[in-house]
């Protein structure tokens, strides 16, 4: 009996011993990583560089006023303009005219003067001095055809320096109190027909002025000429 016992015990330990061998994971031999082909990097193939084409400057154009009719003050009888309201002083000398506002409603006029195609006039240019503290120009004018009378629609307003220094007429040629205002007719639809009469509020506050030059004008754009 303790035979038998021996031989089975045994054969459960023999038994274990191989289930225990058989229970390790076999594992499958390191391989070497087949070696990845690389291709040499080479440049990307480029284009010659063109010169890129460029356009011509373009011409700087310029505006060319020719005057119609021309207040010069070179003569007193010649112009034809008088004082309206609120003015004191008035004259004409030294190719200039100058004039003292006792008010803020003063303005200087010129009637039955003209008998102009407004068509023909493009702009208005005024030369003057303003010895006043207000900024603000207005012109009025009247026609045959659409503003008869004068009205704030057929009026031109713009605007210009003023000093309070008081440049007398004497030391206008000299001074840079100077303005140069122009006034582009375009902007009015009541400028038709043939121009009348004008009126000039140069400001609207007391002083004096002194006026170089009004010029009615045609207006024309030309390509400036080159620098020498």
């Amino acid at each position: 009996m303790k035979k038998i016992l021996s031989i089975l015990l045994a054969a459960v330990v023999l038994s274990m011993s191989m289930t225990a061998c058989g229970g390790e994971a076999e594992t499958a031999p390191e391989t070497e990583a087949a070696p990845v082909e690389t291709v040499p990097e080479t440049e990307a193939e480029t284009e010659p560089e063109t010169e890129k084409e460029t356009e011509p400057p373009k011409p700087k154009m310029v505006e060319v006023f020719t005057p119609v009719y021309e207040a010069t003050f070179d003569d007193a009888a010649a112009p034809g303009w008088k004082t309206g309201n609120q003015c004191a002083d008035f004259k004409v000398e030294n190719g200039m005219m100058s004039v003292t506002a006792t008010g803020g409603d003063s303005n200087i006029l010129c009637t039955g003067k003209f008998e102009l195609n407004c068509d023909d006039i493009d702009a208005i240019r005024i030369r003057y001095i303003n010895n006043t503290s207000n900024d603000m120009c207005q012109l009025f004018f009247t026609t045959d055809a659409s503003n008869t009378a004068y009205s704030e629609p057929g009026s031109f307003k713009e605007y210009a320096w003023y000093t309070d220094s008081g440049v007398a007429v004497a030391d206008a040629a000299a001074s840079e109190e100077w303005n140069e205002l122009v006034i582009y007719t375009e902007f009015n639809d009541l400028w038709t027909g043939i121009l009348k009469d004008v009126r000039i509020d140069l400001s609207a506050a007391e002083g004096s002025y002194i006026v170089d030059s009004i010029d009615f004008c045609t207006v024309t754009l030309v390509e400036e000429e080159p620098a020498a």
